[in-house]
């Protein structure tokens, strides 16, 4: 069974993810991780001494303390609701850290999850770049697949379409939707590779014979034009309803993803549907430095 890690922060697209989680990777066992800011402390309290009693500092600041951890607990307890409901098997994981991200990686890595499961802030395309700083740097920094879901997403019906040029982290990203999604889901490949129709074909039916050995279900298809490739992935999903897009990405850390990954970058950033990232090297017969990204 797969084990996920869903940041939660009580958002709507929070929420979203989870429903998405369910749907993409069935009863799976979930981590439920919310980071809260900081409570705060006595000593941030001391501009404070010079006009009040340490006595009076003291009393106001474990207040406040206790009504912020209390916040927290509570939008923790409603996350693990909502991941149970869902159907789910969720247990909590709080934490207060000033950088989300950095603590969901370290929660990811001692839960042994399998993915990372996280909303987008923002609505629309700008929205979600500009204020998307948890997403965008699990997106470059994650060392295992990242799932990313908008808010308002709520059709998860359609087809999973999977971003595919040949490499061996486009077929590791197929092997990781083979080993952790639910295989009653439909899988399409699709070639980023616009040069030609023939090759698009040719490309497209490889990684499609290359999906179904692994016992998933897919087919082949193919888009024309010359846009740049995360663009015509969006055409493609909306062209043929996908519910959710899957992709591999070449590197890690911010240098490499800046320079590498564009395309699971713009996805993300972009995107009104679920996108799934697949790091490369994620699976043991997968080349570290192969990606599913542009050439």
């Amino acid at each position: 069974m797969t084990r996920l890690l869903i940041g939660y922060d009580g958002s709507e697209s929070a929420r979203a993810a989870i429903l998405v989680a369910r749907a993409l990777f069935g009863p799976a066992d979930a981590t439920v991780a919310h980071v809260h800011p900081p409570p705060p402390t006595v000593a941030s309290a001391g501009i404070a001494r010079a006009a009040l009693p340490q006595a009076v500092i003291t009393e106001g600041v474990t207040k406040l303390r206790a009504g912020v951890e209390a916040e927290a607990r509570a939008i923790t307890d409603a996350g693990v609701e909502c991941a149970r409901t869902a159907g789910l098997g969720a247990e909590p994981s709080l934490r207060f850290a000033l950088t989300p991200w950095r603590e969901l990686l370290e929660v990811a890595a001692e839960s042994d999850a399998d993915a990372i499961v996280c909303g987008t802030a923002g609505e629309g395309p700008i929205e979600r770049a500009v204020l998307g700083s948890t997403a965008s740097s699990l997106l470059y920094h994650a060392d295992r697949p990242l799932l990313v879901v908008p808010a308002g997403v709520t059709d998860v019906a359609g087809p999973v379409l999977a971003g595919y040029d040949g490499s061996d982290g486009a077929r590791g990203a197929l092997r990781f939707a083979a080993a952790g999604l639910s295989r009653s889901r439909l899988l399409v490949a699709h070639a980023v590779d616009s040069r030609s129709s023939e090759v698009n074909e040719a490309v497209a039916e490889e990684g499609a014979a290359f999906a179904r050995s692994l016992d998933l279900e897919a087919h082949a298809v193919t888009s024309s034009g010359h846009r740049s490739a995360w663009r015509t992935l969006l055409d493609s999903a909306g062209e043929h309803g996908a519910a959710a897009i899957l992709v591999g990405s070449r590197g890690r850390g911010a240098v490499a993803s800046t320079v590498l990954g564009s395309v699971a970058s713009g996805l993300v950033h972009a995107a009104a549907l679920p996108v799934l990232v697949v790091p490369a090297g994620c699976d043991d017969t997968s080349d570290a430095g192969a990606a599913a990204d542009e050439p």
